[in-house]
């Protein structure tokens, strides 16, 4: 089973709006490009799709074949240099809940404190003032 986290799953809402597809039942559909990458196309759900919805919306669709090549796998987003927001697949260690988003914040934040530390330190220290 492909899992999608709630920030990517606001992006792709996001995405759907944006692209004016018709009706809350089409939605994007994990697709294997020519390349062999993975795409999203427009489509509609079939019955042995992976159905997932977000604020009563369709928004993303998996068939079998995706299903079975990414399972264990998660849909989540980072924001890039330039500040939008990219979906990325993220292979899932087993044990490890839809929930860690939350420890991510944590540890983030975490290092965020460390990397304050080390730069209070880094002041005091009157070799780094020269």
């Amino acid at each position: 089973m492909v899992t999608v986290s709630e920030r990517a799953k606001e992006r792709l809402f996001e995405q759907k709006e944006a692209a004016n597809f018709g009706g809350a039942e089409v939605a994007l559909r994990v697709a294997a490009g020519p390349t062999g990458q993975w795409m999203l196309i427009a489509d509609h759900a079939r019955d042995d799709d992976q159905v997932v919805e977000h604020r009563g919306s369709t928004v993303l669709l998996v068939d079998p074949v995706a299903q079975s090549a990414l399972d264990g796998v998660q849909v989540d987003c980072v924001e890039t240099t330039e500040g939008d927001l990219e979906l990325i697949l993220i292979a899932q260690r087993e044990g490890v809940d839809e929930d860690t988003d939350d420890d991510l914040e944590e540890m983030d934040e975490l290092d965020e404190d460390n990397d304050a530390d080390t730069d209070e330190e880094q002041g005091d220290d009157p070799a780094r003032k020269r």
